[in-house]
């Protein structure tokens, strides 16, 4: 039979991260709705429906002057839309921080407890082979693992998809061509960055590991400082941290230069895309005139 995969994006961890996510933010539904009603209305509000009325206000500038008696009754609906889309945005952005702040808050309270009733559940033995200051940084990066990925998908990932459906709906009636390659361009760019993503993450699980056996090391050394005083095992001790610190050094340096890669990989991208984005509205302009 074969083995199952059980590496830092299989499908087993994958299944437990979304499980405890699912399990910490369904204690607060009206915080999870709001982080995503906030973060698409942000999205559509300030960064199209904002630019849309700008864009409405030059054409109508750059289309015939206004006297200065009718500047008002002409651009009176145009500033006043442009008032109530800033404040219904900047609104929707201030109650997604306020909805982030509440799933973190409820997911560091629930998180702390969970871990210390596993850890207090514990045999002897189980504490005995193991460094309690690395266990107390697990703790701590398993805690702070939630608060990163609320923030991932509220700031980062719920934004980016509202952007792709609202440029896909605004741009397809004028140039379904256009969509097409862009869809395409995206597409590339998904497959490219997760396969690089796929890479970093045992990197990235290494010095986690390392990290948290050089806070184990430390927290030891600290704790028990007068047992090691008492036998004369400083310099071993000294030695112990230092092999600790140098792994991690290591592995951060691994997992730093496979990132800048990485960067490196989606900026080429990127800056193709917007190639490509410059060479349609270079044509578009010339097929209109």
């Amino acid at each position: 039979m074969a083995q199952r995969k059980t590496g830092p994006l299989s499908g087993q961890t994958i299944r437990r991260t979304l499980h405890w996510f699912w399990w910490v933010t369904r204690k607060k539904p009206f915080a999870a709705f709001m982080a995503v009603f906030t973060s698409v209305a942000y999205t559509a509000l300030l960064n199209y429906a904002n630019t849309w009325v700008m864009g409405l206000i030059v054409d109508r500038v750059q289309a015939e002057p206004v006297a200065a008696a009718q500047v008002w009754e002409v651009f009176a609906p145009y500033v006043i839309a442009l008032l109530v889309v800033n404040a219904v945005g900047q609104t929707c952005s201030k109650l997604q921080d306020w909805s982030v702040m509440q799933l973190e808050l409820n997911g560091n309270f629930h998180l702390a407890r969970l871990c210390f009733d596993t850890l207090s559940n514990q045999s002897m033995t189980f504490h005995t082979s193991r460094f309690g200051g690395s266990l107390v940084s697990q703790t701590s990066r398993f805690m702070g693992g939630y608060v990163g990925l609320v923030d991932v998908v509220v700031y980062s990932l719920i934004p980016t998809l509202a952007s792709i459906v609202c440029t896909i709906v605004l741009l397809w009636p004028a140039s379904p061509l256009f969509v097409c390659i862009l869809f395409l361009m995206l597409t590339v760019y998904v497959v490219v960055a997760y396969t690089m993503y796929q890479r970093i993450l045992p990197l990235s699980a290494a010095t986690a590991a390392a990290q948290n056996k050089l806070s184990g090391v430390l927290s030891d050394a600290v704790t028990n400082i007068l047992a090691v005083k008492t036998c004369g095992r400083e310099d071993y001790e000294r030695q112990l941290f230092d092999d600790a610190d140098r792994e991690a050094m290591t592995a951060e340096r691994v997992s730093m230069n496979a990132m800048m890669r990485r960067g490196a990989m989606t900026s080429g991208l990127i800056t193709f895309i917007m190639f490509v984005t410059s060479i349609f509205v270079v044509g578009g302009n010339a097929c209109t005139t």
